[in-house]
């Protein structure tokens, strides 16, 4: 009898798991858009795609903690679907599948939003790193991680999102579109950028022919002191890649000597 009553509340405990999770996500996230910001400011929305039921709340619990709105998707197939319409101003993705599975998301999502886009990734295997970088991915982080470390991802890229310059910029043939993260080119095409894309074209533009050193730029774009050159030179690539085709520009962005400039024109 004791052990029927054992398996009965095992079996029990197996099929309402997922459902009360899901229940708890739904009225999570209807609280979350609902509740107003304390300073009654509009607070920054972080889209989370995480299919582990038992961490997504957290990552939600933390995000809040802090006064930002997270919102949370814990099935792919959905998340694959979602149109986006209200955009985020962060994407995070942590998700268990393949890593084709990933890639696919990331690109539809780069394809709908310009908001900077976090993607955990369950090892550190550089040619998934890179090629997740190609795709538009502004930061990758490789797992395990802890609540800490997650949160303060969060909170740094919420700092650069606040901090991300309003007037638009004028430089040669390029005018910056803040508004819509974008470049726009003297014959009118647009030219879509990553958060990071941005702020780096935006340091560059700023001071035309005058050579920012790799560490400035590092420490200008991405808050960190110490130099990742691969990281910089990645974006650097994919920034120069669509201004050549949109433009036809071929040596906006020049390699400099320890750094890079933007053409004096």
């Amino acid at each position: 009898m004791g052990i029927c009553h054992i398996t009965q509340r095992s079996y029990f405990g197996v099929f309402l798991r997922p459902i009360v999770t899901k229940i708890a996500i739904s009225v999570y996230n209807d609280f979350m858009l609902n509740t107003p910001s304390p300073d009654n400011h509009s607070p920054l929305r972080v889209y989370v795609v995480c299919d582990q039921t038992a961490t997504a709340p957290i990552w939600g619990y933390l995000i809040r903690e802090k006064g930002l709105v997270a919102i949370l998707e814990t099935v792919v197939a959905r998340a694959m679907n979602h149109a986006l319409e209200d955009i985020p101003d962060l994407i995070v993705i942590d998700i268990n599948a393949p890593h084709a599975q990933r890639i696919e998301l990331c690109k539809r999502y780069r394809a709908l939003s310009s908001s900077p886009i976090l993607l955990f990734l369950p090892a550190n295997n550089e040619n998934e790193i890179l090629e997740a970088y190609q795709t538009g991915v502004d930061e990758c982080v490789v797992k395990p991680v802890s609540p800490a470390i997650f949160l303060a991802k969060i909170l740094a890229w919420a700092r650069r999102s606040w901090a991300q310059p309003m007037s638009p910029l004028r430089t040669g043939p390029l005018k910056l579109d803040p508004a819509h993260r974008s470049a726009v080119a003297a014959t009118g095409s647009e030219v879509h950028l990553t958060n990071l894309e941005f702020r780096l074209l935006h340091l560059l533009m700023s001071r035309p022919g005058h050579v920012f050193k790799a560490d400035e730029i590092i420490q200008t774009v991405w808050g960190m002191e110490k130099a990742d050159l691969a990281l910089l030179k990645n974006v650097v690539y994919r920034l120069r890649r669509k201004l050549e085709e949109e433009t036809g520009e071929t040596s906006l962005i020049q390699t400099r000597p320890g750094g890079y400039s933007f053409l004096d024109q």
